[in-house]
């Protein structure tokens, strides 16, 4: 956890579970109407769904961690509503929020913040 106190690392954690979250959807991940028609014959929700949700929600836990550790814990907001907007049927229709909530995590996670270390300097 304490790794993303490095800002590169928390950019670089974050790209590589965001861009799935691009790819997964035009394999049908947020589809209503796969899904609804594979619970309807028993198959269950189509599979990749679960890695789209899974990339989201590792994207959430990674920011919550890096959000604690630079005390902005309110950032975590920005991938929560990327989810929203990216698998809720009829708001994944609206084009780019999911990109601008990731980015605004990304940049709001990095600006202003300093590099976490292992010592606290305490000022006198």
């Amino acid at each position: 956890m304490e790794k993303l106190g490095n800002a590169v690392v928390f950019v670089i954690v974050y790209i590589l579970f965001m861009v799935p979250t691009y790819f997964l959807p035009w394999l049908g991940s947020n589809s209503a109407l796969l899904n609804t028609a594979g619970v309807a014959s028993g198959v269950g929700i189509h599979p990749l769904f679960w890695l789209h949700l899974g990339a989201l929600a590792v994207l959430v836990v990674v920011t919550w961690f890096r959000a604690s550790l630079v005390n902005k814990q309110w950032i975590v907001v920005f991938p929560i509503l990327a989810t929203v907007f990216d698998l809720v049927p009829g708001l994944n229709m609206i084009p780019l929020v999911p990109t601008v909530m990731h980015l605004l995590a990304i940049i709001l996670g990095v600006a202003g913040a300093s590099a976490v270390s292992g010592t606290r300097h305490v000022p006198s």
